[in-house]
């Protein structure tokens, strides 16, 4: 169905702006989460590794069981803004608390109060992610509007991010060449309720935007992007949980969202890492922990801007296709060793990271959004299960990378002479067998779709 007078196209510029905006507080907060949660519970309160590792477990173990129970609320109630209202206030509280206690000691009542706080942060983040993402086979009238809303989406998450380093890298370089330490408590406080304020703005200016009657109708997906979601077979009164492709696109998006995740985790604390081996990284420590993730996220803004223009011939599929591999070769760059003596090969590996965190991203979404519109599933429940996967396994790996972390420092802040090179190797090893499950995840999807082929002209013979 196409939109083709121009009010309508003027509404529908409106919702694709208006979207775009519905999940920047929760971007915000993730940049903030993913990538300074754990490097400010070590290095600034000065927590045992295992302690951290845990609490970030408890939070991705918290996400991920909220989130189906969320898809189920969504589909079943359908109030997707007033679902999307309530996870905001749950964030705002939650997060904003998380960052506002200075505990002298971390007792059994102190490890509760950042539980408790999470865990509402970790609810309400679940509850508007679902909402916001149910709402692009909602509203789409077209293959072509479900790449565009997803583009737009994660565009802005980039600017989010973006938007994070940049006020980070302000407020921490007020005291430049002293290592951070836990006289930056109230730093890391400002940076957190400037992004509260920030992120629920934006949240009301959704709420204010988003207003008309969202599309029923989908146009037949047709020519390469037909071949690309070939579900025919699977399509006649199937639950979506018993179709291969519904695992395979699972196992791709948290590839690709476990990378991402990862190095935002890991790379401040390899970078502060590489500071306690070379002196003169030490002293640009501040400024480099937040401009390498910068750069990363200026990569993964332009290549969004690319994928938003992109020609027809690159498919989703050999979008992921791409962006796995150049994963795959950030990663074995690492490994074979950056020079302590410059961070120009570290800029350049966030660069790589950040190409295929966004490319690998944009292509998972638009192949589930258009899983949903083609067989008539609930939106909710689709992208619930798809975001399950990543979210408890990512708590996993983070939590055995934490543990092995005490195996070989004591647990201590710093692995020292133990094993001076350790984020080194996670990010190194653990990121590129990421990469390498998402490739064997999208070799499975096309067998898969291969199959549905055959099956489909071998009915239509018939």
């Amino acid at each position: 169905m196409e939109l083709d007078d121009g009010p309508q196209r003027t509404c529908l510029f409106w919702q694709k702006i208006s979207f775009g905006l519905g999940h920047i507080f929760n971007d915000l907060c993730a940049a903030m989460w993913f990538s300074y949660t754990l490097f400010y519970l070590q290095v600034v309160l000065i927590m045992k590794a295992t302690t951290a590792g845990t609490l970030l477990m408890v939070g991705q173990v918290v996400d991920s069981l909220a989130t189906p129970l969320a898809g189920w609320a969504l589909d079943y109630t359908g109030h997707r803004r007033l679902w999307h209202l309530g996870g905001t206030v749950a964030v705002a509280i939650g997060f904003s608390l998380i960052f506002s206690l200075r505990p002298i000691d971390f007792d059994t009542s102190v490890i509760l109060y950042y539980v408790l706080v999470i865990t509402l942060f970790q609810i309400g983040w679940a509850i508007v992610q679902i909402s916001h993402l149910s709402l692009i086979p909602e509203i789409s009238s077209s293959h072509r509007h479900s790449s565009d809303l997803t583009a737009i989406r994660y565009t802005a998450s980039v600017c989010c991010s973006i938007s994070v380093y940049i006020i980070t890298l302000i407020i921490l370089k007020h005291e430049e060449h002293v290592p951070v330490g836990p006289n930056d408590f109230y730093r890391f406080k400002e940076i957190t309720l400037i992004i509260t304020f920030i992120g629920i703005l934006a949240s009301m200016l959704f709420y204010c935007g988003l207003l008309g009657t969202y599309d029923t109708e989908y146009a037949e997906i047709s020519g390469a992007e037909n071949e690309d979601l070939n579900l025919c077979a699977e399509k006649s009164d199937t639950h979506f949980l018993r179709t291969v492709t519904i695992y395979c696109v699972s196992l791709m998006y948290m590839a690709s969202r476990l990378f991402t995740t990862l190095n935002l985790i890991y790379i401040p604390l390899y970078i502060d890492e590489r500071g306690d081996l070379e002196v003169a990284d030490k002293e640009n420590m501040r400024e480099t922990i937040a401009s390498v993730p910068l750069v990363s996220y200026l990569a993964s803004f332009l290549t969004a801007l690319f994928l938003k223009f992109r020609m027809k011939i690159l498919r989703d599929k050999v979008v992921y296709l791409i962006g796995s591999l150049i994963g795959l070769s950030a990663s074995a760059w690492i490994g074979v060793g950056v020079s302590p003596s410059s961070d120009g090969e570290l800029y350049m590996i966030a660069v790589l990271i950040g190409i295929s965190g966004s490319s690998t991203m944009v292509a998972c979404l638009c192949l589930t959004a258009n899983f949903v519109k083609s067989n008539g599933y609930g939106g909710g429940r689709v992208y619930s299960m798809v975001t399950f996967t990543d979210k408890l396994i990512s708590g996993g790996v983070v939590l055995l990378v934490q543990y092995l972390f005490v195996q070989v420092s004591g647990d201590s802040v710093h692995p020292g002479i133990f094993c001076p090179h350790y984020y080194e190797k996670v990010l190194s090893y653990i990121c590129g067998l990421v990469s390498l499950t998402g490739l064997l995840s999208l070799v499975s999807l096309e067998m898969r779709i291969k199959k549905n082929m055959r099956y489909t002209q071998a009915a239509a013979v018939f």
